[in-house]
């Protein structure tokens, strides 16, 4: 890796440190990383664009740095590359108030690009279409999955037709502008992920949310409804956001990236176990969080959970 440096960037760090496929350094106190890369050239372009327009505006995010060719991209080990230099000193987990650090800086963004996530129900129309294929082709291989396929693939289709009645019912409005968000935030993400550009996607707020609350129920739900509460308390959503926040809610990722895994080999059934053996208990939590939007903003309510 020293080779390599020096040959793209011209740099020459005393100490490489490298846990998997992740490499990192310091040079005169400034912390670099060089990252694989899993992001299509469409999308790399735009996030550069980005992560440009941020960076000068003063932005404390990680800077993508060229290679002396002013390319975005190198190649080592049969892997592309990229490389980061990042201002944070010290990293820890995010908090639900670290989420929106970037929503007041998105004058930056276009929004007809690759990036743009925000077309949730079509999008979930065709993981759906994708994942009952899948599940017909290699289901017999993976029986837990099998088991409660149906019922994931079926708060699935609620939280579509939730989105799609809300694009009907009501129209965006300020607060509804597009922001950079993440392709996933979860229990394991830390302000490093926060900051990372190959993480940023273009959606409502609300997305990543959603998916801090969704996975920190699951896995570390200590002090959670006290998040909520100061979130609230501190950030206003349009009668829109809020109906999207919670459809958000009602699509199951924390089930279908399980299953993407153990497709992948990078999971277990055991797993499954873990979040199939609470979802009586989110489905409680579901109804707490309708109750609780309810009081101030006039969301519809998902008839079977409420009688449930």
């Amino acid at each position: 890796m020293k080779n390599v440096l020096m040959y793209y960037y011209n740099l020459q760090p005393k100490n490489i440190h490298q846990k998997k496929d992740i490499y990192y350094f310091k040079i005169k106190n400034e912390n670099y990383y060089m990252l694989p890369v899993y992001r299509s050239n469409n999308e790399l372009c735009s996030i550069y664009e980005i992560n440009r327009e941020l960076i000068n505006k003063k932005l404390l995010i990680h800077q993508i740095i060229l290679n002396k060719q002013n390319n975005i991209l190198i190649q080592f080990n049969g892997l592309n590359y990229i490389l980061l230099k990042s201002y944070l000193k010290k990293d820890r987990k995010i908090y639900l108030k670290d989420i929106n650090f970037l929503e007041s800086n998105t004058n930056v963004i276009k929004t007809d690009t690759v990036l743009n996530k925000s077309n949730w129900a079509s999008l979930w129309e065709n993981k759906n279409d994708y994942l009952e294929y899948q599940i017909s082709q290699l289901g017999i291989n993976h029986p837990v999955v099998v088991d409660f396929f149906a019922y994931y693939i079926g708060l699935a289709e609620n939280a579509i037709l939730y989105a799609k009645n809300t694009s009907i019912d009501v129209k965006p409005d300020f607060l509804d502008n597009l922001v950079i968000c993440h392709r996933r935030i979860n229990n394991y993400s830390t302000l490093f992920d926060l900051f990372n550009p190959l993480e940023f996607v273009i959606d409502h707020k609300t997305r990543d949310i959603a998916e801090y609350i969704k996975f920190k129920f699951f896995y570390d739900k200590a002090n959670l409804w006290d998040e909520i509460h100061m979130y609230f308390s501190n950030n206003n959503l349009s009668l829109y956001g809020a109906r999207m926040f919670y459809a958000r809610l009602l699509y199951p990722t924390y089930f279908f990236d399980i299953y993407d895994n153990i497709l992948e080999g990078m999971g277990s059934e055991k797993d499954l176990v873990h979040i199939v053996e609470k979802q009586e208990e989110y489905e409680e939590f579901l109804v707490d969080i309708y109750n609780f939007l309810r009081l101030k903003y006039n969301i519809p309510e998902i008839e079977w959970l409420i009688k449930k």
